[in-house]
C-alpha cells in the first residue's frame, strides 16, 4: 500500500511539472524600469526576440550585470504557461524564474 501510494505521489508531482523554456543568449541591452520589473531592471538577450525579461531577484539583476560587462551567454528560464510561450512569442516584461551565466 505505501508503494502504490508513494508511486501516485511522484506520479502526480511529475506531470504537474510547470515546465520551463530557455530563452539563452548573450544580454544586448539592460534598462531600470521599476514599473514593470517590481524596482528592478529588464533585460534583453539574443535569444528572447527583442522582448523584455524581468530578472526575478536582486541577485539576477547582478548577473545579468555581470554577463552584459563579461560578454557571456546567459540561460534565462522563463514558465511557458502550459505551452503558451515560447522565446518568439515572449509577452514583454516576463518575470524570469532563474538565471545561470555562462562560463
Amino acid at each position: 500500500m505505501k508503494l502504490i501510494l508513494i508511486a501516485l505521489l511522484i506520479g502526480i508531482s511529475f506531470f504537474s511539472h510547470a515546465k520551463d523554456i530557455n530563452c539563452k543568449g548573450r544580454v544586448k541591452a539592460v534598462m531600470d524600469y521599476p514599473t514593470y520589473c517590481d524596482g528592478g531592471y529588464a533585460f534583453i538577450t539574443t535569444g528572447s526576440n527583442n522582448k523584455w525579461i524581468c530578472p526575478a531577484s536582486e541577485k539576477g539583476n547582478a548577473i545579468v550585470l555581470a554577463a552584459l560587462a563579461a560578454n557571456k551567454s546567459v540561460d534565462v528560464y522563463i514558465n511557458n504557461n502550459n505551452d503558451a510561450i515560447t522565446c518568439q512569442t515572449l509577452p514583454s516584461y516576463v518575470k524570469s524564474r532563474y538565471i545561470i551565466i555562462r562560463a
